[in-house]
């Protein structure tokens, strides 16, 4: 059977143009994605953000689409109970 992967490409923005040093949320955001098991693969620098390739493999998702749900029947027509003038009640 083959290894499921998932690969993901990320825009960190840095801090002062052509830099090395990311912004603190694109920081941040790197961090979670290595701690939650994305490897980084690939590096590519402009010079307003890093696009980063990550990458993380393990096993398939269980559901992968989601099942075709049945249609549902229409609402039956209304009866003519309470149906009288709007709100606050009659004209006096």
């Amino acid at each position: 059977m083959a290894d499921h992967r998932e690969v993901r490409y990320e825009r960190l923005y840095v801090r002062v143009p052509n830099g090395d040093k990311l912004r603190r949320t694109a920081a941040g955001r790197l961090k979670r994605l290595t701690s939650e098991g994305w490897r980084e693969i690939d590096r590519t620098q402009t010079p307003d953000y890093v696009r980063v390739r990550l990458e993380r493999s393990g096993h398939p998702p269980l559901m992968t689409t989601l099942p075709v749900m049945p249609v549902q029947q229409g609402r039956p027509p209304r009866d003519n109970r309470g149906g009288g003038p709007g709100r606050g009640g009659p004209r006096r």
